[in-house]
């Protein structure tokens, strides 16, 4: 008869008698209160301290199994490729070795019998299993199937099967590239690509000819990485299978081509938009990748302060006028306005968008997709949407007068209009819309406010370290920001879960400019950028470089992503105020 865990636990030292009462008696209080029940040994070990490696050392005694502590460097990457990749990339069970026979392969738990037997049917190997604990299992798993090291073993296989399969002819005719983009190889290279960059959370994938291959780079939290190369005979194929995917014409390699797929990653749909460039080495690929049904942003969640937040939702509330958010492409503005939307898609009135291309879908929302070859411009579409009864109007972009000129028009007479513009600070937009053609005294009857912002990365807070405030980073802050000392602050380490980069996701450095009846005159009456910068530095108003020191001094992001977002006209005003500031003071 086996001994219970429980009791050889004891009998080893590994916990005291009074120990494990407890760890009973917790146990079937859980149990009394849920469905499921904690084994004892995870109890002991995550509720009382139990050592984890004395608890499983003892498990695999009584089972009778061999136990393995550390098997990150046992893992016979080998044995992975050579059976079944795939088997053990979704199996919590990791190979050692193998003869042709017998696969000697390493358990976290020893009564998951099905992993064990998936792995069995996968290879056509009798699986001879050694335990090892959870932690262990986690860090093997997270350093094979997480790694860049994995991703480039993967694609070599790929490669070298496709080689086998093509025999390198480079020469080949339009239905020759249509057989071959079907290969198993070339499929298999293009789902890697595009489930690691999923995986990432990356927003683009580039995929660039060079002279003897092709690189493939992730923009990830706004920043352009390399991630892998692909051999010359696999870049032209594979080039041609994204081609075919997106329904674009493959023998064209001339001109530029646009087209989309849509792919399916477990179950989430996501769409690519698929954009091909004639290059002097080949045709260039950038796919953006855009989530369907993607949860919508929170307004309380983007980062914007307390005080900024409480303006603008009570801003978006109102009933007519116009509320713009600026910066430039890839701040994060789309994102801004959908959480907006969202704010208020629940109140009983008719929203309408007009987008290029349309990136979220939001349920109860009438959106409008623009397609200019077709005639349907943000102008027209904006005219036709006037009949159809709306109250909230959202406008994707305002990049011409006559699109200014219908906007305004639409908040005068009832309509709550939220749109971009392409400016450095929020001020800037009235200069804007001025350039465009729309008097002073109909900008300040319909304005409402301005929001403009930058996207910063996040900290990683698994691994972010206490840095000192000097070297080449306080450097820059001198000549960037004189005068301004550079906060206590944080920086970058990397660790396994920032997969190494230092930073994790992004968030939003703000400015919002609301507009009163003061502010109302002064546009009226064309008063210069730099009297509303004075009034609404006189007024409180915090720049975005304000809320980056503020998120620098709560850890939420570091000095040298402030000052890669910031630009010089950011700098002038917050010196000027830093100074105004300063004097004030007694």
């Amino acid at each position: 008869m086996i001994e219970r865990i429980g009791t050889l636990l004891v009998r080893n030292g590994i916990v005291s008698g009074e120990t494990l009462d407890k760890a009973l008696a917790w146990q079937r209080d859980q149990q009394a209160s849920a469905e499921s029940r904690q084994r004892i040994g995870d109890c002991l070990i995550q509720k009382f301290g139990a050592p984890e490696e004395g608890v499983y050392k003892t498990l695999a005694g009584q089972f009778g199994m061999t136990f393995l502590v550390d098997i990150e460097d046992c893992v016979s990457r080998d044995s992975m490729n050579d059976v079944s990749f795939d088997a053990f990339k979704d199996a919590q069970c990791l190979p050692l070795s193998h003869d042709g026979t017998v696969l000697k392969a390493a358990v976290s738990d020893p009564l998951d019998i099905d992993a064990i037997l998936r792995v069995e049917a996968a290879t056509g190997l009798v699986v001879e299993a050694t335990l090892t604990p959870p932690s262990k299992m986690d860090a093997a798993r997270r350093k094979l199937f997480e790694s860049s090291s994995l991703l480039k073993e993967s694609m070599g296989k790929i490669s070298r099967e496709y080689e086998k399969q093509s025999q390198g002819d480079d020469t080949l005719s339009v239905e020759e590239i249509k057989k071959r983009t079907e290969s198993e190889p070339v499929v298999k290279m293009a789902s890697l690509i595009f489930n690691e960059a999923i995986k990432l959370n990356a927003s683009d994938i580039h995929i660039e000819p060079t002279e003897h291959g092709a690189v493939v780079r992730y923009r990830i939290d706004g920043m352009l990485t390399r991630h892998m190369d692909v051999a010359r005979n696999m870049y032209v194929p594979l080039t041609s299978r994204i081609k075919i995917m997106a329904d674009l014409d493959i023998a064209e390699k001339r001109v530029p081509q646009d087209g989309r797929i849509r792919y399916d990653h477990n179950g989430e749909v996501f769409d690519f938009r698929v954009s091909t460039l004639p290059t002097h080495h080949g045709e260039k690929t950038v796919i953006r990748i855009l989530k369907h049904d993607m949860g919508l942003l929170d307004l309380a969640n983007i980062g914007i302060p307390h005080k900024e937040y409480a303006e603008l939702a009570e801003l978006i509330e109102k009933p007519q006028g116009m509320v713009f958010v600026t910066g430039p492409t890839g701040s994060g503005k789309s994102s801004t306005l959908f959480a907006c939307l969202n704010r208020i898609r629940g109140k009983a009135i008719n929203i309408t968008t007009i987008e290029n291309p349309i990136e979220y879908k939001i349920n109860g929302v009438n959106q409008v997709q623009i397609n200019e070859k077709a005639g349907v411009t943000f102008a027209a579409t904006l005219r036709s949407i006037l009949r159809q009864d709306p109250d909230v109007i959202l406008i994707g972009e305002i990049r011409d007068g006559e699109t200014a000129e219908i906007a305004v028009q639409a908040a005068q007479t009832g309509h709550l209009v939220l749109s971009t513009l392409h400016t450095n600070d929020s001020l800037a937009a009235i200069t804007r819309l001025r350039d465009l053609g729309i008097p002073g005294f109909l900008i300040s009857s319909s304005l409402l406010g301005i929001l403009a912002q930058r996207l910063v990365r996040v900290l990683c807070p698994h691994c972010k370290q206490r840095a000192e405030t000097r070297g080449e980073t306080a450097e820059r802050w001198k000549v960037m920001l004189p005068g301004i000392p550079l906060p206590p602050h944080y920086a970058p380490v990397g660790c396994d879960v920032c997969h190494a980069v230092g930073y994790k996701g992004r968030t939003g450095i703000f400015e919002l400019a609301s507009v009163n009846e003061t502010v109302r005159n002064m546009i009226s009456e064309n008063a210069s950028d730099a009297a509303l910068r004075s009034f609404f530095r006189a007024a409180g108003m915090k720049s975005m470089i304000q809320n980056g020191l503020e998120k620098i001094e709560q850890g939420i992001t570091s000095p040298d992503e402030l000052l890669r977002v910031v630009m010089v006209e950011d700098t002038v005003g917050l010196k000027q105020s830093f100074l105004e500031n300063r004097k004030e003071q007694p």
